[in-house]
């Protein structure tokens, strides 16, 4: 391992325990240094497991989007597999870029460059939650966000939304600070804000911002501030910083390029005309069940009683109410759910302002004793919870992948023990935190750990770039032909890329080409039979399943032989 990586990792580690320090040090849980020390050590644990884990499909797109950065050398205009790129604006693909120029094509590497700009998003929350109610309730809306399932599996399987909730937040926060302070600096730093958001995925990145801070404006009636020159100033820092996004876009698809940045790209989704056909409203609902796990319980009685304190509201106390964060939630939730595109990462930017208010009414319901039975229900609810977790675990390691590693065995039952012990202890605010983190640690620990590590054995594209890369002639490239055989880990892995042949057509005008490779599906393969292509077959995978379609019965060994489909890695002669 390279000497400047090992220097990444250490200083990684070093600024998330002193994040989690002192987002501890003034509230009443920092007298246990034990505590700091557990939470410090859980969260190390699950970014440091996840760490070999491959990037896969959009994933292991964006990582290639990036390196093709560095061998195209051209910041610009951005290419996929050779050809160009359009979907998403160029930050994220800069930082994977810079990555790979300082520590070569690392993945791990990369994933810590993520979790470094992230931070920014986690520290964004805290002050946030400060400025509207304390440092404690900044502290544990903070933590919520930092150890929630949402933050930590797309840390590990990084999306352009793991980027854009950072500056998202930030955003929001330096704009309420301006309105409650007045520093012009404050004001332009939230506009930069905003820039960076749509340089990591478009126009999306201002809706938040949007929907906050105007929605306590027009709450609060601050019609001055609503009607002001300085939101030309915003416009004008915006559009200065989203430059080299409109230039790239323009550069390689004219005009159409700045309508999809624009229009295209969002309306589209929302409407279905360009993608998405799901119709589910409430997915977003049950999808935060597990996105905010282990908190969703806290945010449940959190919101509940934030709607309800909304609703029972008098006309004379609305101006001392804030609705930035709740407006936040509806407004872009509510967008989210009637748009026919839905991802579960999509709402990663509504997090952490739903933990700000989560955290809000978890401090008052342990610390008033007007909610001392609701803290008592939530406890018991949280203890069964932490209790369902050790229960997947030997599914997950004993049946579905079998586990024979001592050093897995013996961290998931301390963990288990610690938990038992735990659970039958008067449970206060804070042994509900270290109850809920170390059952949800020692679930994610196996998951990246042992599941992804064996699901991704089946994924056949990774296996073909190693093939590829021993047998290759110097100058040959590998390809993916065919829509099924899309799996852009198949370029990300391989040391000489070719590109992604959607269509026969696009494979007749890439013919002839002696000494090319092709990665693609049996019925692509039968394609390359019927038109009579010399060929050779380097290998055949008769056991290939993508990760994203490994269902329970795909999980359960008894079943699995039927679920196997076959791909084909062939050298064009």
């Amino acid at each position: 391992m390279p000497v400047s990586f090992q220097r990444l990792i250490v200083n990684c580690a070093k600024i998330k325990i002193f994040i989690i320090r002192k987002l501890f040090e003034i509230t009443n849980m920092t007298k246990d240094r034990y505590f700091i020390l557990t939470i410090a050590v859980l969260v190390l644990l699950v970014i440091v497991s996840s760490l070999p884990v491959p990037l896969l499909v959009n994933a292991a797109k964006y990582a290639q989007v990036g390196r093709e950065i560095l061998v195209n050398g051209d910041w610009i205009n951005l290419t996929i597999g050779g050809a160009p790129y359009d979907q998403k604006p160029p930050m994220l693909f800069w930082v994977a870029a810079t990555t790979f120029s300082i520590f070569g094509l690392s993945v791990s590497a990369y994933k810590i460059s993520v979790l470094l700009v992230s931070l920014i998003g986690v520290y964004s929350t805290f002050r946030l939650g400060r400025l509207f109610y304390g440092k404690e309730t900044g502290f544990l809306a903070a933590l919520f966000w930092m150890t929630s399932l949402g933050y930590l599996h797309f840390h590990n399987d990084v999306h352009t939304d793991t980027m854009l909730v950072s500056f998202v937040v930030f955003s929001v926060w330096q704009f309420m600070a301006y309105f409650k302070e007045r520093k012009w600096h404050q004001f332009v730093l939230g506009a930069v804000g905003v820039g960076l958001s749509m340089l990591t995925k478009g126009p999306v990145g201002m809706l938040i911002p949007a929907f906050a801070v105007g929605a306590s404006l027009v709450v609060h009636r601050q019609w001055r501030d609503v009607f002001n020159l300085r939101w030309v100033v915003a416009a004008v820092i915006v559009a200065i910083i989203i430059i080299p996004a409109l230039l790239g876009l323009f550069r390689q698809f004219g005009l159409e390029g700045i309508k999809f940045y624009f229009w295209t790209n969002n309306m589209g989704r929302v409407t279905g005309s360009y993608q998405g056909t799901n119709t589910d409203y409430s997915f977003y609902i049950h999808t935060s069940m597990y996105m905010l796990l282990p908190w969703t319980v806290f945010m449940i009685v959190a919101m509940f009683n934030e709607i309800k304190s909304l609703v029972r509201l008098k006309k004379a106390d609305i101006n001392a109410v804030e609705v930035a964060n709740i407006a936040a939630v509806v407004f872009f939730l509510g967008i989210l759910s009637v748009a026919r595109q839905k991802n579960p990462h999509y709402m990663l930017s509504a997090i952490p302002f739903l933990f700000i208010i989560t955290a809000k009414w978890t401090v008052r319901i342990f610390g008033e004793e007007q909610f001392s039975k609701k803290a008592k229900v939530i406890s018991v609810i949280n203890k069964v919870i932490a209790l369902l977790f050790f229960t997947l675990i030997p599914f997950m390691s004993a049946f579905f992948f079998p586990e024979t590693r001592i050093i897995y065995w013996v961290i998931v039952v301390t963990l288990f023990a610690l938990v038992v012990y735990l659970v039958f202890r008067r449970a206060d605010l804070k042994k509900q935190l270290q109850v809920l983190l170390l059952a949800s640690s020692a679930l994610l620990f196996t998951i990246n750990y042992n599941m992804l590590p064996n699901m991704c054995k089946y994924d056949t594209s990774m296996e073909a770039a190693e093939i590829f890369n021993k047998m290759a002639e110097p100058g040959a490239t590998l390809n993916i032909y065919g829509q099924e055989a899309r799996l852009w880990e198949l370029l990300l892995y391989s040391d000489s890329y070719g590109g992604f042949l959607q269509t026969r057509q696009m494979l007749d005008d890439f013919l002839p080409h002696p000494g090319a490779w092709l990665y693609t599906s049996e019925s692509g393969y039968k394609e390359l039979q019927e038109m009579g292509l010399d060929m050779e077959v380097a290998h055949e995978f008769t056991e290939h399943r993508k990760v994203t379609s490994q269902s329970i019965n795909f999980l359960n060994p008894n079943k699995r032989a039927s679920r196997f489909q076959k791909m084909y890695l062939v050298i064009l002669r």
